[in-house]
C-alpha cells in the first residue's frame, strides 16, 4: 500500500539538526534502495517535504518512520494512497 507522507520542520534546523543530515540522507537512500521511498518532493523554502512509501501498513510507516535520524525534529502526517486504476 502506499502511503504520503507531509512532513513539516516543528522548528528551523539549528546545528544539532544539520549534523544529523548525513545521516539522514544515507537511511532515505537505504529507504530507496529496498524499494520503500517512491519519491519525494520539497517545498521552495524547504519547509516541507512530501513522501511518497510503500509499506505493507500504516504500522509499517510508523515503525519505518522511527528510523530516520531527523524523525522527531517533524510533524508528520500520514494519508493511505488510493489504488491506482
Amino acid at each position: 500500500m502506499r502511503f504520503m507522507l507531509t512532513m513539516t520542520w516543528k522548528q528551523p534546523p539549528n546545528s544539532e539538526v544539520m549534523a544529523l543530515m548525513p545521516a539522514e540522507r544515507a537511511r532515505v537512500n537505504e529507504l530507496i534502495e529496498q524499494g520503500v521511498q517512491e519519491t519525494d518532493y520539497l517545498a521552495a523554502d524547504q519547509s516541507t517535504a512530501w513522501v511518497v512509501w510503500n509499506c505493507a501498513s500504516q504500522d509499517e510507516v510508523q515503525e519505518t518512520l522511527r528510523t530516520l535520524p531527523l524523525h522527531e525534529f517533524f510533524d508528520t502526517g500520514i494519508s493511505p494512497l488510493a489504488d491506482e486504476g
